[in-house]
Parts: structure tokens; sequence; C-alpha cells
């Protein structure tokens, strides 16, 4: 716990009613280890705040660069203690990092990690919507929301006569005491507590009675109130305990200015209705393109999308894999991104999703083909006729190759040398037959591989002109090839039980 100006909790609880000693720190202000940041999902820009220790030992909250159509919200919530009924009181400590009006920070409450949503008590410094007053502010934040209207409002709120809550002095908004420092730090204090009988009377639906007060240290320490107590109703669902939190709030509130440091944050303490949190719940995730056995040509950019939902909180990355090699990370909904120029082979795609309590979960395989391109092959035309298959091309130079299983890459030439035809008519089977053509002489007038088994070892040898090839080999057809070490020709290797090998020559240094 920071003690430079900041205001003592138990110093306070003499003149706060709701204060009890059975308050809980949930974070003292000398870590982050212990928080969760939540922050508005659209409408951000190129804006990204963190939240740091700084060298005094105090919490720095901070924007870097310009947000786009609406300020970035941002709650750093607690996950080590929750609220788990609806009848509690959330405080934190915030000093602006200046005297201006884009330096806004204080605490939230009520906060739902399922519908993104939470009441927030803010300073708002030097504020030139107010005339340049400095005033604090009861709004809640929706950090779905895709405009400005709904990211920060007065919606769900209400007085306690049952009408919609106004931007007014006396509503949402308290001018701060004459006494109020922004050099200082203040105690930011949300109560929520049952709705009375009156409070029903005037709104049939209240969820919470909301008691938000600020108060600041003097200079004999002594805390006082340095706001108008805000008195309102609220009709937001009451979150299950596994989704309800709190935390503290800061927002860079200036389009004009790019981001800078906000302010310093403090003793974020709960009392109340408040537990541990339940186990978490791992999120649910597949890959929804492509689909399992798609097809694909060499050098194609593939679009990978994968559902991801977590019922217990938030899905805040997902990152995608092929077979062991990570492809890229998405971090917004919809999750998805762009594999570029894909080589040949055949790959088993899966995504792997994270929720806001690092849990994290693993997506069934999806297969795909990625075959290689034959530049200049002729197309082939296959027709069949009775119990017969004829097939044709426009001419002569390449010998037709035929498999049973697409995904092997095993082809094997026709017994019939198809050089110099253009046709050949071959018996209709009940198995799956693949046909290609490959130009005489292929690949590129390089030498063929021999490879011959002897005993428990393998021999590979090629014709010793042309001179300039190297020897390579992989387990996996994934195009993850490497030079064989110190090959000669012949090569001679072991045989490994149940492992596939693969070789290749290729020229050049």
């Amino acid at each position: 716990m920071n003690t430079f100006l900041r205001l003592g909790w138990f110093a306070a609880c003499a003149i706060l009613p709701a204060c009890s000693s059975a308050a809980v720190t949930a974070n003292d202000g000398t870590t982050i280890d212990n928080l969760i940041q939540f922050s508005n999902s659209q409408g951000a820009g190129g804006a990204l705040d963190t939240l740091n220790v700084d060298a005094q030992g105090f919490l720095v909250a901070t924007q870097s660069g310009y947000w786009g159509d609406f300020p970035l919200r941002t709650v750093w919530y607690a996950d080590e203690v929750v609220p788990t009924g609806g009848v509690y009181t959330v405080s934190a400590d915030f000093q602006p990092a200046a005297d201006y009006f884009a330096n806004r920070g204080g605490v939230m409450g009520w906060l739902s990690l399922t519908t993104s949503n939470g009441i927030a008590l803010q300073v708002s410094p030097d504020d030139p919507l107010l005339a340049s007053v400095t005033a604090f502010r009861v709004s809640v934040v929706d950090f779905s929301a895709g405009n400005g209207d709904d990211n920060d409002s007065f919606n769900h709120l209400f007085t306690t006569n049952g009408l919609a809550a106004t931007n007014d002095m006396g509503t949402v908004l308290s001018a701060a005491d004459p006494n109020y420092s922004l050099t200082n730090f203040a105690t930011f204090q949300l109560a929520f507590s049952a709705p009375s009988a009156g409070d029903m009377a005037a709104l049939s639906n209240a969820t919470a009675h909301v008691t938000a007060r600020v108060f600041q240290g003097t200079n004999a320490g002594a805390p006082v109130q340095v706001s108008q107590t805000i008195e309102l109703l609220t009709d937001l669902p009451l979150a299950e305990s596994a989704v309800h939190r709190f935390g503290f709030f800061a927002v860079w509130g200036s389009e004009v200015d790019t981001g800078d440091v906000i302010g310093f944050l403090d003793n974020l303490k709960v009392e109340g209705a408040i537990g541990l949190p339940p186990p978490n719940m791992l999120p649910a995730v597949s890959i929804s393109s492509p689909t399992n056995g798609a097809s694909f040509a060499e050098g194609a950019d593939i679009t990978i999308t994968a559902n991801a939902t977590d019922s217990d909180g938030k899905v805040v990355r997902v990152d995608f894999l092929a077979g062991t090699t990570a492809l890229g990370t998405a971090t917004n909904s919809p999750f998805s991104l762009i594999w570029s120029n894909v080589a040949a082979g055949n790959y088993s795609l899966t995504a792997k999703a994270t929720d806001n309590r690092a849990g994290s979960a693993t997506s069934a395989p999806v297969s795909i083909i990625v075959t290689g391109s034959m530049v200049g092959a002729p197309t082939l035309a296959i027709v069949r006729t009775g119990d017969s298959v004829e097939i044709s091309w426009p001419t002569t130079g390449y010998q037709l190759q035929t498999t049973t299983n697409f995904a092997s890459q095993s082809w094997a030439d026709l017994p019939t040398n198809t050089v110099n035809l253009t046709a050949v008519t071959l018996p209709a089977t009940a198995a799956n037959m693949f046909f290609r053509l490959v130009q005489a002489g292929a690949p590129a007038g390089g030498p063929g591989l021999t490879i011959q088994q002897s005993g428990n070892s393998v021999l590979i040898s090629w014709p010793s002109q042309p001179s300039g090839y190297r020897l390579q080999a992989e387990d996996s057809l994934s195009n993850s090839w490497t030079d064989v070490i110190a090959a000669n020709n012949p090569y001679t290797e072991a045989l490994t039980n149940h492992v596939a090998r693969f070789y290749r020559l290729v020229s050049g240094p």
C-alpha cells in the first residue's frame, strides 16, 4: 500500500456509514499481477492503454497514440476477489497526472464481463463542457459499444424518483469542493445496496441503489468529503459471481493531443458481499473456415477464422497454428487471420483460445491440402464411357501419373509411357483415382533419386552428372526441408520404425 498523499480507508470509516473493518484490499497499488485489463473493443483507433508500476512504486495509467471514434476507456479489474451479491462497496484512489480535462479516472463497479459494461465514478478536471469546472461524474461504460453515445452514457441510470438520469449537476454530476486538490490522491467510492421499497415504487425494475462519494485528506490528515453525494438507481442486471468484477478506471479524454500519462492509481478495496471467484470455465473454440479437407493451390492466401466464446468471461486472444508452427494471433472478434503465400503440403490447422483468466482451450484440428503448381501443364479431359475412362490432353511431351490417395502426394507413372501420346484409355475402377501430367524430364532437368532398402538401412543415390546438387530430407512434407549432413553419393541412413522419411535434391550453394 502506498502511503504518499493517499487517503487511509480506516480513517475514513469514522465518517462513512457504509464502511467497515471487513474491507478487503484487492490491490495495494504496488503490483499489477492480480489485475486484468478490459478496454473498448471498438472505436479506439490506434490508442493503447497500459498500467505499470513506476519508480516511486505507484500504479501509472498511460495511453499511447490517438483514439479514433471515441475515447479508449479501460478498467483494470481484480480477479482474486469478486462480488458475490448486489450489496457491496468498492473504492479506489486516483490522482490525475495533470490539471487537464483529458486526465480522468476513478473507480468502477457492477462490472459484467459478459455484457461488457459497468458503472464508473470518475473525475473530469477543468471540464470544457462544464464551463471549465472540475466535476465528479457517474456513468455507465459499455466497452462493446459501437458509438460514442453508448460507450459512456447515462443509460440504465435513474434518479431516486425513477426519472431517466441526465447530464446535470445534482443528478449524475457533482462539482468538486473548492478544497479538492488535483495534485493529491482522492478516494472514489461506489456503494451498491438493495433497492428500498421506495426505490421499487419509483422504479419497479430497479436492481440496485447506487451511492457515489469522493473523499480527500486535508493538511491535518483527516479525510473530508469533496463531492456532493450522488444517489441513483440502476436497472442493469446483477451479474453472476463468475463474471461480476470491480476495478480501477481511467480514460484519456482528448482526441486533439496524443496520449500521455493519465494518472496514478492506488488502494483498490471492497467490502460487503464478496468472496473468491469460482473455478474458471475454459473457453470453447472451433475453426469455421477453412473446412476440413479443403484444397488450395500453392501460393494461395488462406483466411483462417475461428469461433471462440467464454461462458464466464471474455476471450482475449486466439492463436492460430499449422501443426506446431505459430501462424499469428487475433485479439478481437471475429477472430481471423490471413495465412499468405502458403507452400504446397498437407497441414493440420488448430486455434488456441485464451480467456481473461488465462484459461485456454484448443480446437479440433482441420486438415487442408495445398497442391503444388505445375506451370504450363496442359489441362486434362476425363470422360467415362461404360467401363472405361478416356483421358486426353492437347500436346505431347507429358507423362500421365495417378494416385488413389490425393492427400499422400505419392504419384506413380502409368505403366504406359505417354510422353509421345495425347490420350489413353483405362478401365474404370470402384476406387478413387486422381490424375496429373508431369512434363518429360521434370523436375527441370534435375537428376532423379533412387531409394532402396537394404536390411535396416536405406540406400539413396543419384546420377553423378550433372553436379551441384545436395540431398535434403524431412519427415512430414510440411515444407521444412533440412540438408542431410555430410551426404555422399550414394548415401546410407538407418531406418526408423513407423517414421516416414522423404528426400529431395536441390541445386545451388
